[in-house]
């Protein structure tokens, strides 16, 4: 595959992570706001995505089959678990 795929995939992963580091902060800052753990989880799962396509892009550079296996598994696993807290949080109130 091109590498120019990875570098997307390497820009996507900077991008996530700086949501992250927004939503996180944004979630301790407001801490004894209602919303601040759905803020939390948003920022984990961004933080999730942002490591799953930094392991997609290492996959890609170094051909690696496993390892794009591996980060497609983890990252659907993360955002179905992250995705059903996300919906216990809205279904509390």
């Amino acid at each position: 595959m091109s590498p120019l795929i990875a570098d997307g995939l390497i820009v996507l992963a900077a991008v996530l992570g700086w949501r992250a580091v927004r939503y996180v902060g944004r979630a301790l800052r407001h801490s004894a706001d209602d919303d601040s753990s759905v803020w939390l989880i948003r920022g984990i799962r961004a933080l999730i995505a942002a490591a799953a396509s930094i392991a997609f892009a290492l996959g890609i550079l170094y051909g690696s089959r496993a390892t794009i296996l591996i980060a497609a598994v983890i990252l659907g696993e993360e955002l179905y678990e992250t995705g059903l807290l996300l919906l216990l949080l809205r279904r509390r109130r």
